[in-house]
């Protein structure tokens, strides 16, 4: 608990942005557990996923770059994948908001695949590998086939790649969140999304994201764009619990509101 609380007070009161020196703001990775001599099946794995209060882990201890997964319950039956900033950290980014991920279903976030030093690292513009990633890491918690109807939330550069994903693979990525994207989504892009939520820090530049809100509502997508109260680039502000909760409710609902919003205060 204790780690925790530091790693949730590091979050909240840093600026993670999207360069080394931001993103060092971001919270430091939990130590991974020691392997064990005999490795349990998936089954197994999957099982004890299901016990305990929500928390984040690394899904497995030998795994480079590391995925961080949701694990405790209670918990909803969907999937949610968070991919974090150019060279920051996953982990305290999906421990700020787990709580809220938790209600729709299982939240996970991979460690980028390029190194920037240390703990920390950027997007390949392997997308497709990125994919597969998602892919079998929800297989291995045991998540019945197909992989399909994934909200997709992305942080800067991560909030590229989440765009990339679901222009690539759209009968996978349904639903996404965008925030503080360095480029606007074009208008007729992802016309196939089911709905999106465009953010960005109330201290940070917002026409991007107001553009890209745009552009998604002109090809027919439910969109809405939401401020993080209080957050510069790449941070999540002072309260993500609510924050995201806000978010997501609007990702999820039947109809969600066309009209830019100026989000939660």
């Amino acid at each position: 608990m204790l780690r925790t609380s530091l790693l949730l007070v590091v979050l909240l009161a840093g600026s993670l942005s999207c360069d080394v020196r931001g993103s060092q703001a971001a919270a430091q990775p939990a130590p991974p557990a020691a392997p064990t001599t005999s490795a349990p099946s998936a089954t197994a794995r999957a099982r004890a996923s299901e016990s305990g209060p929500i928390r984040i882990e690394v899904l497995r201890a030998d795994e480079r770059p590391p995925t961080f997964v949701m694990r405790g319950g209670p918990r909803g039956h969907g999937r949610l994948v968070f991919l974090h900033g150019m060279c920051g950290h996953g982990l305290g980014y999906a421990q700020s908001f787990q709580f809220s991920a938790a209600k729709l279903g299982t939240l996970i976030a991979p460690q980028a695949d390029v190194s920037c030093g240390d703990v920390w690292s950027k997007w390949s513009a392997d997308v497709k590998q990125l994919d597969q990633r998602i892919v079998s890491t929800f297989r291995e918690l045991g998540h019945p086939e197909p992989i399909k109807d994934v909200i997709v939330i992305g942080m800067s550069q991560g909030a590229t790649r989440a765009i990339d994903l679901a222009r690539r693979f759209p009968e996978r990525y349904t639903r996404l969140i965008a925030m503080a994207a360095p480029t606007a989504i074009q208008p007729g892009e992802l016309k196939s999304l089911k709905s999106a939520v465009m953010m960005a820090g109330e201290r940070d530049r917002q026409d991007l994201m107001r553009q890209s809100e745009r552009a998604l509502r002109q090809s027919g997508v439910p969109v809405s764009f939401l401020v993080i109260p209080q957050a510069t680039h790449g941070a999540m502000g002072p309260t993500p619990e609510r924050t995201m909760s806000e978010a997501l409710q609007l990702l999820s609902a039947d109809s969600p509101p066309r009209e830019t919003r100026d989000g939660p205060r």
